[in-house]
């Protein structure tokens, strides 16, 4: 039950919780490759069901595998030296941003915090200015998720 429990946190961490739009950033920037492999959240004891594999899609996007099975595409996108990346929904309708750093093989997720719009956006260009204008604040960020990369 525990093992289940922790494993729905961090399901949900990765999917939910973080600031949504209609609109995306810029995808202007190519794969990272130290993101590219299968990640596991070490508080989990199976490794069977705490798994992210992330994929190259294409020059620019990813593909994101969950152990659920759920694949959704995404790309990332650097504002002010923060990595930011972009979910894009199973439907393509929404999108869902998270902050993320890569420390040897550490991945570590934050939520973008949705409290931090006080304004409505209205396009992708309303979306950069609001991330420039407050990427820098103390509590841009919250909830870190961490996962390490599984050796081969």
């Amino acid at each position: 039950m525990k093992k289940t429990i922790l494993l729905l946190l961090a399901l949900v961490t990765l999917t939910n919780c973080s600031l949504n739009s209609n609109y995306g950033l810029p995808n202007t920037e190519k794969i990272n490759p130290k993101l590219v492999g299968i990640w596991m959240t070490p508080c989990i004891e199976n490794k069977e069901s705490d798994t992210l594999t992330i994929k190259p899609l294409n020059e620019y996007r990813y593909r994101l595998i969950f152990d659920t099975k759920e694949e959704l595409t995404s790309y990332s996108k650097t504002i002010k030296k923060h990595s930011i990346m972009t979910i894009i929904s199973s439907d393509g309708n929404s999108n869902t941003f998270y902050g993320f750093d890569i420390e040897n093989d550490t991945l570590r997720f934050y939520e973008v915090n949705p409290k931090n719009l006080t304004t409505e956006i209205n396009s992708s260009e309303d979306l950069l200015n609001f991330f420039e204008a407050n990427i820098n604040k103390h509590n841009f960020f919250v909830n870190a998720c961490i996962m390490v990369k599984s050796k081969p």
